[in-house]
Parts: structure tokens; sequence; C-alpha cells
């Protein structure tokens, strides 16, 4: 969807709802932000029995690619949004309108909306337009964060068809007091305040973070060897999360998340305008809890969530655009070990979602209501595992395809193992889609599919030298995929192509020590094919050529060292060709930006820290755009500053 379509939505201000944030925020924006620390599990994950998560992430993901952001990863971009931890540290594309602007993802040739984005088990995606501008989402909306690639439709619903992005809170039992308080300055006015303070006792768990953000983001940018500086892009930020966990003697425990957040930015002009005057503002209210019990057969989660999503857009000396979304969902589900490696769930959804737009005639209401279930088995040596998932949806009275994911991996020899599955996906049309005046057509068809990939995973240890690496390649064709076309007097979305969308995707690592250093090297190649296969017209020019804003090759190189509580790490990111028409005669160029980080950590008493970061970005100073029309930063320099305290330190 167009950017225009995207600002074509937004909402009112509510004075009520900001007065919680203004209290709050003046107590940490003296102490400064924090860069939140998390220990990350690897690629097995395993339910403790008061542990929060995604319940359907145990057990029912073999043979499925998944990458868990790991705890000093995730500390270096605690400041940052969710677009730039992709961007930087995952093979997937990130779609940027430019600093402080619309981002959305895209896994593995597809659109954004064929991204699913989980908080607490929650598809967070806006029922109107069906994605997620990932610059809005901060990485301290979460303190695990992972990224299952492929079909996901049976596990998470519609819109999982290229891969997740999964977001997950942790507890903070028996650690008692943590904080977590940071600054970080920068390059074109950035400056981000961060606050999360934690406690956790045997029965209670408590984590409130706030955090906020303002940029100018007035960089200088040359257009026909005129040099010119980016105008109306001033950001700013602000947001409070608080999660709380209760056990309720030793089986069960309850629990509740809530996410405020508000986003005001104006919106900067394309490279050949002359000037924007444009502004949008953004509200959400987002709300998850549930209870849960466990015992030594079953788990049993019951679990809730409501979603306020508001957006207000203010076009060039035009009256305000106002439009909200509203998001009610319920959810039960039963997890059974009926006897050793054998798991066996079922479940129930119901997902209502409402909206108000000045672009609807009325108010639409959209009613999914999904049975699914699991099957996951796990041989007693651990020697081959396997998985399964359906899930059966009914919307507004008509019924949607079936969906199901099958996966297995095998253990070849020891830490070698070869992993397969294979899903059928669909993705059922936007509010925008069916209901925008003019151009929404209520008979759209959901996009469906199927996607299948393989791939081998291994490590060596070769006395100092460890490698790793892992390699796949993938398979998707989605019918029926929604398009806006123009018409003769306006654009409408039409059930017009079907992409098959193939490639491989390969990382490996070398890591070697001497003494109390260890350097490493990681290297990432992708290879993506995505293209129309179906003529629109008889004189379509765009079957067999690759989607617009796909790049067919990509990778990235890292290098770090690291001694004692000293790294520093360079990075270089190649993204191909885009081709910005669908006959693939006008083009984007290729580019290659190296950035660099460097920190430190102090100790500041026996359970304190202090951790000094220095970044520098596009250190080349590239010359590139993402999208076309769209001006991106030049060098940038970043510093950062971040206090962390635990009165009790877990044992290892």
């Amino acid at each position: 969807m167009s950017e225009a379509k995207w600002h074509g939505l937004s909402a009112p201000r509510r004075t009520l709802r900001r007065a919680a944030v203004h209290v709050l925020l003046p107590s940490f924006l003296l102490l400064a932000p924090l860069q939140p620390f998390a220990q990350t599990p690897g690629d097995t994950v395993q339910l403790r029995m008061h542990e929060v998560s995604a319940p359907r992430l145990v057990g029912t993901m073999a043979g499925s690619k998944l990458e868990v952001v790991d705890s000093a990863t995730y500390a270096r971009y605690g400041a940052s949004d969710l677009a730039t931890l992709l961007a930087n540290e995952s093979p997937v594309f990130i779609k940027s309108y430019g600093l402080g602007s619309l981002a959305t993802s895209a896994f593995r040739g597809g659109a954004a909306q064929h991204t699913a984005i989980l908080w607490n088990g929650f598809n967070i995606q806006n029922p109107m337009l069906g994605q997620m501008d990932l610059s809005l989402v901060p990485v301290a909306s979460a303190t695990d964060v992972r990224i299952q690639y492929g079909g996901g439709t049976a596990l998470w619903g519609s819109g999982a068809v290229g891969g997740s992005i999964l977001l997950n809170g942790g507890t903070h039992y028996a650690e008692g007091l943590s904080l977590d308080a940071g600054l970080r300055v920068g390059s074109f006015g950035q400056a981000r305040e961060q606050l999360r303070i934690g406690f956790g006792d045997a029965r209670w768990s408590l984590s409130v973070a706030a955090f906020h953000q303002a940029a100018r983001n007035d960089f200088s940018y040359v257009v026909n060897d005129d040099s010119r500086r980016q105008r109306n892009a001033e950001l700013e930020q602000r947001g409070v999360i608080t999660e709380l966990r209760r056990r309720v003697g030793s089986h069960q425990q309850v629990h509740f998340a809530h996410w405020y957040q508000f986003t005001d930015r104006n919106v900067p002009a394309p490279m050949h305008a002359t000037q924007s005057e444009a502004r949008q503002v953004d509200e959400s209210q987002r709300i998850t809890g549930g209870w849960q019990r466990n015992t030594a057969r079953a788990d049993l989660h019951v679990r809730g969530a409501w979603f306020d999503e508001g957006l207000w857009w203010y076009p060039n000396g035009m009256e305000v655009d106002r439009s909200r979304a509203r998001t009610a969902i319920g959810e039960a589900e039963l997890r059974w070990r009926p006897a050793r490696g054998h798991a066996i769930g079922l479940g129930v959804n119901s997902t209502q979602a409402t909206a108000i737009s000045i672009g609807y005639v009325d108010r639409p209401q959209q009613v999914r209501n999904a049975l699914f279930g699991t099957y996951g088995y796990q041989h007693p040596e651990e020697r081959w595992s396997m998985s399964a998932s359906v899930r059966q949806e009914r919307m507004d009275a008509r019924w949607i395809p079936l969906t199901a994911t099958v996966g297995a991996e095998h253990v070849l020899r020891p830490r070698w193992r070869v992993k397969a599955s294979a899903s059928r996906v669909y993705r059922v049309p936007t509010f925008n889609d069916l209901y925008w005046v003019p151009g929404g057509d209520r008979q759209l068809r959901p996009e469906q599919g199927y996607a299948a990939e393989a791939g081998v995973v291994g490590e060596e240890h070769m006395g100092r030298l460890h490698l790793s690496g892992e390699g796949t390649v993938f398979t998707r064709t989605i019918d029926d995929w929604i398009i806006w076309t123009p018409g003769p007097t306006y654009w409408s979305p039409m059930n017009l192509m079907r992409v098959w969308s193939r490639g491989v995707e390969a990382r490996i690592t070398a890591k070697w020590s001497s003494g109390r250093a260890i350097y490493s090297a990681t290297l990432r190649t992708n290879h993506v094919v995505s293209t129309n296969q179906e003529a629109r017209t008889p004189d379509d020019a765009s079957v067999d050529k690759q989607l617009i804003y796909v790049p067919m090759y990509s990778g990235q190189l890292r290098l770090g060292v690291e001694c004692g509580r000293t790294s520093a790490f360079l990075v270089g990111t190649y993204t191909g060709y885009r081709y910005t028409s669908t006959d693939n005669r006008s083009y984007l160029a290729p580019f290659t930006l190296w950035n660099a980080q460097f920190s430190h950590v102090l100790k500041v008493g026996p359970r304190g820290d202090l951790l000094l970061d220095l970044r520098g970005d596009n250190l080349l100073a590239e010359d590139y755009q993402v999208l076309a029309d769209r001006p991106m930063p030049g060098r940038a320099f970043h510093v950062g500053l971040t206090y962390r305290f635990k009165q009790h330190r877990p044992a290892p």
C-alpha cells in the first residue's frame, strides 16, 4: 500500500491517557534510559513451570528456521527500534521511507502484510492495513525477541505467511530489585532515554519500562548536484510498558501487561518535492492478560487481549483525518503430554475487530473464530523430532481455507541435523482492502498458498576454532495475491497475481579464542527470487519478473572481537538491485553500508555495571536509497551510557 494510503488514517488525541505518561516521564528523564539485558535460550526452547511465553512455540516448530536475538545483541540495540535491529542483525529486508519514517518488513520476497508481529502471543498488526510500522516498535517492548521464518498461519492465524516476529516479556521472580537506566544521543538531534525497574520475589514479578525519544532528522542529501537538508522530519515518542505476574500456589500463575505509546512526527517531502507540512500522530493502548496452570502432564492457558490503535493525519493545509481500530481477542489452549516425548495441544481463538475512518461509510466489523490443534514428538534419545499443526477459521460466516504445518528434524551426527517443513498459508483482506471508499471490494478472496523449506544446521570444534553454520532453501506460492491497481478515477484492490517466491539463505560463523580474547566472523548471504506467474492483461510485462522492491541478492559480513568487558564490531551490509517497475526496466542501485560499534562495561560496586557504547553508522557516507525518491542519512554517530543494577544475580 502506498504511503498516501498509510497516512490516510488518523485518530483523536486522548488527554487522560497521556497524563499517566506525563507523570512518569519526568522521574526517569533525570536518570535516563535503559538498555535491557535479557538471557535468551538457544534454538531448543523449554517452557519452565512458571514462565509465561507463547505456548505454541514449544514443541510445534520442528523443521522451521528460528533465530533468537541473544542478550549481547539485544543490549546493543536496547535503545533502538525494531526496524533498526532487524535491518542490522537479520536477513529480513526492511523497506524504509527514511530516518524516523515508515518502515516495514519483507520476509523471503513477501509483502509487509505477510509478516505477523506478535506481542505476548497476540498479533498486533493494524487490522485496517494488515501491517505494522516497525519504526514505532521500540526494542524495549520485549525482553525476548525471536524471528520465525516461513509459514506460521496454522500457529498464529492470518498474515503469518512469510515469517513472524515474536516479542515476549520476561520474569523477575526471586531476583529482588533490578534497574536499567540509560541515555543515548547522536547525529541529527537524536536523543533517547529509557528506564526499566524490575522487582521479583518468590510470588511476584513486576517490570515497568518507560522510554522517550526525540530527533530532528535533519540530515543532508544531494539531488542533481544540489545539496539539500531534510526538513519537516522532527519526531517525538514516549511510552510506558508494565508487566505483572503472580504465582498462585505451586502450579498456577496470572499475568497482565499494558503497553501505552504516543508518537508525534512530521512527514518529510520526497527528494524531488519542494516542501511538506504533513504531520502524523499515533497513539496505542495494548493490554494482554491471562491465567495458566502447569502440571506434570498438562498445561492450560486462558488469555485475552485488547488493542486500541489510533492514528490521525494532518495533510498539508487540510483538515485532520482520523481513524481508530480496536481489536479484542480471547484464547484458550490445553497442552497434554500423554507419554514421554509426545505433546498434544488443542485451542480456540476468537478475534473481533472494528474500525472507524473517514475512508469508510460505516463502522466495519470483522469476527474470526478459530479452532487449532498441535502435535509434537521428540525421540527419547533426541535423535529426531516432528511436529504438526492445523487451524480452521471462520470469518464473518465464511469458512477460511484450512491451514496446516508439518515439520521434522533428524540428527545426522553430533551437533549436525537436517530439517524440513511444509505449510499451507493464508491472509484475509484488510479493512482498507474491503471497505475503503472509493475502491474497496467486499468480494475480495483471501490470499492462500503453500510454503516449504529444508535446511541443515551444524557446528564443529577444532581446538580454539569453533565453526557453525546453517543453510536453508525455501519455496512459496501464493494465489489471489491482492494488489491495488489504478483505475480511471481511483485505485482499487484486486486478486490479480500468483506469486512464486524461492531462494537460498546461508550463514557461517567462525570464532577463535586466544587468551581472554574471542575473535568472530559471520557471513550471511541471501538469494531470493519472487516473481509474478500470472498475466493480469494480455500484454502484461510483469510475468516472470522480480517483484518491485525485493532485492534478489543481499548479504552481511560481521567481524568482532571481545576481550573481557570490552567488545568491538564492524558490520558490512549489502543490498542488491531493487526494481521499481513491474517490467524490471527501472531500478535502484545496490549499496553497501558499514557500521561499527564499541562498548565497554565498568563495574560499579558489587552489583552494578556502567556500559559505555559508541556506534557509527554508514561510515563511508554511502549515497543510497532503500525506496525510490526517499533520501537516507549519511555518516552518523551515537554515544550511549547505561547503568544496570541487580540486587540478586542468579547462579549461572
